[in-house]
């Protein structure tokens, strides 16, 4: 019988980062870790965000009820599988006095401008520019431990609302990204 560790690592921030770019541009392959996907196209956005929620795709069931009992007394009843979810990956993402990635993320290029200035819109009819991947890599300070969630051929369904906070005193905006379940990938480092 096979032993499985607990899980006893500290993981920090600090090790820890999150990639974006372009899809296909940046696509996951069997030759290379999720991570490593992103050395050639994308950018790292680790140092623009405060935190990262992953959220895998959900399978749901619902319980059928039939008439009737089965052969150990109980109702005939049956789980129905219904389509998987979308994984989500949100961010607290902290708002620079320069883009730090909005070229990535709306769904076309920018708009007109004074000189010296970029603009941007949400909603138009451009999609290319709206087909992300994204990557969060989870590692320990010596990097033996490893674990990368990725989603490829993502949207970005969330630009949320610009804050102030705290102490602090830096803009804070929250965003989510969603995508199809064939397109999520966990990875861990054998």
């Amino acid at each position: 019988m096979a032993t499985r560790r607990a899980p006893t690592q500290t993981w920090f921030a600090k090790n820890n980062k999150v990639y974006i770019g372009r899809y296909p541009d940046v696509s996951f392959g069997a030759s290379t870790t999720l991570s490593g996907s992103f050395v050639s196209s994308g950018i790292e956005i680790s140092a623009a965000q405060k935190s990262i929620t992953v959220t895998p795709p959900e399978t749901p069931f619902e319980k059928s009820d039939f008439c009737g009992i089965d052969t150990n007394n109980f109702q005939n009843q049956l789980l129905e599988e219904k389509p998987i979810g979308m994984p989500t990956i949100t961010a607290s993402l902290i708002v620079g006095e320069d883009e730090t990635f909005e070229d990535y993320l709306m769904s076309g290029c920018s708009a007109s401008a004074p000189t010296g200035y970029s603009r941007y819109q949400i909603g138009n009819n451009d999609t290319q520019n709206s087909r992300l991947t994204i990557c969060a890599v989870m590692a320990n300070s010596d990097g033996s431990k490893y674990v990368a969630y990725g989603l490829q051929d993502a949207r970005l369904s969330k630009y949320g609302d610009v804050r102030v906070t705290g102490a602090d005193s830096h803009l804070e905006q929250d965003v989510t990204f969603v995508g199809l379940a064939k397109g999520w990938y966990f990875e861990f480092k054998n």
